[in-house]
């Protein structure tokens, strides 16, 4: 067990007009933290009649996952990904750069790249 932290944080944020997710993950993820996560994203989701929500996923203190982790990601992209409309990741490096990319080619939304918040923001506007 690593002393370093780790995990997920979810957010409501409002730039202009517009609200968003923002979900920041720290460290390496765990299946431990996606059993709290899922949940809260659940039920949030759960609350909207017909979800169209963007997203800003900061990956840039991610260290990466667990397998069983990884595992509990792509079933929540594939459970919920009719509630995503644009998910914008915010990251370092060709990990990130190509995590994206597959999310893109098996989810119903659109994700992009961004090595900054500045232009991840201005994609999800537009």
């Amino acid at each position: 067990m690593s002393d370093k932290r780790h995990g997920i944080s979810i957010g409501i944020e409002r730039l202009d007009n517009q609200f968003y997710l923002n979900l920041v993950a720290k460290g390496k993820l765990t299946h431990q933290d996606y059993q709290y996560m899922v949940p809260l994203l659940e039920s949030a989701l759960a609350g909207v009649e017909h979800p169209e929500i963007n997203v800003l996923a900061d990956l840039t203190e991610l260290d990466g996952w667990e397998l069983r982790a990884a595992w509990d990601d792509l079933k929540l992209g594939l459970a919920h990904g009719r509630a995503f409309k644009k998910i914008a990741i915010v990251g370092e490096g060709n990990l990130q750069q190509w995590m994206a990319k597959v999310t893109d080619w098996f989810t119903p939304y659109d994700a992009k790249f961004f090595e900054s918040t500045t232009e991840a923001h201005q994609w999800l506007k537009d």
